[in-house]
C-alpha cells in the first residue's frame, strides 16, 4: 500500500505540473491548450485527495495523515528531481511508476 500511495501521489505530482505551461512545453511538444490544463489539474488534486483516503483507510487517523504527509513530501522530491534531470521522459516515468504500484498491490492482496 505504501508504494501505491507512493505512486499515485507521483502522478499527481506529474499532472499538477503538466497543468502548468512551462512544464508541458519541457514535456511535450504542441500547443499549449488551457481546457486540458485544467482537466490535469483536477485530475492531480483528485488523486492527492484519494492518496490521503487511501492512508486513512490503511492506517487509520491516528497514523493516515502522517504517512499521506511523508509520502507527499518524498513524491514531491522524487518528481521535481525528475523533473529537472529528464524533463522529456518525466510523464512516461510517472506512468510507469503508477503501472507498478497498481501491480505490486495486486500481487501482495
Amino acid at each position: 500500500m505504501l508504494w501505491l500511495g507512493f505512486s499515485v501521489s507521483l502522478l499527481a505530482w506529474c499532472l499538477l505540473s503538466l497543468g502548468m505551461e512551462k512544464h508541458y512545453a519541457q514535456a511535450f511538444a504542441g500547443r499549449y491548450d488551457l481546457r486540458r490544463a485544467r482537466l490535469w489539474r483536477g485530475l492531480g488534486w483528485a488523486l492527492h485527495v484519494a492518496a490521503f483516503a487511501g492512508f486513512a483507510a490503511w492506517k487509520g487517523w491516528e497514523f493516515g495523515p502522517v504517512f499521506w504527509a511523508v509520502v507527499l513530501m518524498l513524491s514531491a522530491l522524487a518528481w521535481s528531481l525528475c523533473l529537472t534531470l529528464w524533463p522529456k521522459v518525466s510523464a512516461k516515468l510517472a506512468v510507469i511508476v503508477l503501472l507498478s504500484g497498481v501491480a505490486s498491490a495486486v500481487l501482495l492482496g
